[in-house]
């Protein structure tokens, strides 16, 4: 994995980072300034990296199941979309398959995730049509 740490990470700006209660936040664990000290920067860059993954992974993954409830439900009578959507993120079979197809593009892609995003979000804010009887 290439990653690029946010300049928030080095150790000055960090125990700060950790003292606000952050830390959970940026590198995905709850420190202790003490148990920073201990930590070689290389520790510290990996709880970083496996946070920006999972968190790439979960977007990813959550934007999947948005589309395919946007599309399933302007073809299936679907009865509550919000409902639809829980149900995909508790199922564990298909939450695991997804995590390994998006987990490889959060390492490849993670630049361009952000261009993704952006057009993920504004898709989610497309208003719909009303629909006319028939």
């Amino acid at each position: 994995m290439n990653f690029e740490m946010p300049r928030i990470l080095n150790n000055t700006k960090l125990n700060v980072v950790i003292s606000t209660g952050r830390a959970r936040e940026i590198l995905g664990k709850n420190l202790t300034v003490e148990k920073l000290a201990e930590m070689s920067d290389e520790e510290v860059e990996a709880y970083y990296e496996l946070n920006y993954a999972d968190k790439v992974n979960n977007y990813l993954i959550d934007a999947v199941y948005r589309v395919y409830s946007y599309i399933a439900n302007k073809y299936l009578p679907i009865d509550d979309i919000e409902k639809l959507r829980e149900d995909l993120h508790s199922d564990y079979i298909l939450t695991t398959e997804l995590k390994t197809i998006t987990g490889g593009l959060a390492t490849t892609c993670g630049k361009f995730m952000a261009i993704a995003s952006l057009g993920i979000t504004t898709l989610k804010r497309i208003r719909r049509a009303p629909e006319k009887n028939r």
